[in-house]
């Protein structure tokens, strides 16, 4: 008798691997291009892959699209964890609303190759219904996840919004990411004295 879990094809480092290589290629054709110019051809192209591999991970442009999106808010959400792990880890409120805050202000290159990517996907969603639901789901969430971490405060569309905008700026380079950090936290802290 054989062993069948050798014959048996499981989803494992190589499978996660190619898959990240292949976002990564949406990554730089959406920042280099632009959303609208993300195809099943291009991404296999930039990948070094052919139009059938892509296909396996993602059928459609949209699946590329919210794949993408939805790599990027995942890779957020674990650097938030790793900064509060390190800070010792905690439910302290406002330490985790100083990591969600601060993780939105790109600071290195690649921070804001991915911003840049965010921005370009929300932008491609304003016309398509089913992906704009995506990015307006994904902001009422975390206003949701601002609104309980500030309580019995109010304010989270106003941080979540002052953030936004500090972050494009320092896209442009009118401020640091420093500069940025420091007003955003300046703000958080004179609404937990209001």
């Amino acid at each position: 008798m054989t062993d069948q879990s050798a014959h048996v094809r499981g989803r494992g480092a190589a499978h996660d691997e190619r898959r990240q290589a292949i976002l990564d290629a949406v990554f730089d054709v959406i920042d280099t291009e632009g959303a609208e110019q993300v195809s099943i051809r291009r991404v296999a192209d930039r990948a070094d892959v052919s139009a059938g591999r892509v296909q396996h991970y993602f059928p459609t442009k949209d699946d590329l699209l919210t794949a993408a999106f939805t790599a990027i808010n995942d890779r957020s959400a674990g650097r938030i964890h790793e900064r509060l792990c390190a800070q010792g880890g905690g439910a302290d409120p406002t330490r985790t609303l100083r990591a969600v805050l601060t993780e939105l202000i790109p600071e290195t290159d690649e921070d804001r190759r991915l911003f840049r990517v965010m921005q370009a996907f929300e932008t491609h969603a304003l016309t398509r219904p089913h992906l704009h639901a995506r990015v307006k789901r994904g902001y009422e969430e975390l206003v949701a996840l601002l609104d309980v971490l500030l309580r019995p405060r109010e304010g989270a569309h106003e941080l979540l919004g002052l953030t936004l905008g500090l972050a494009d700026l320092t896209l442009v380079g009118a401020l640091t990411p420093r500069q940025a950090r420091r007003i955003v936290l300046s703000r958080l802290e004179a609404i937990a004295h209001e």
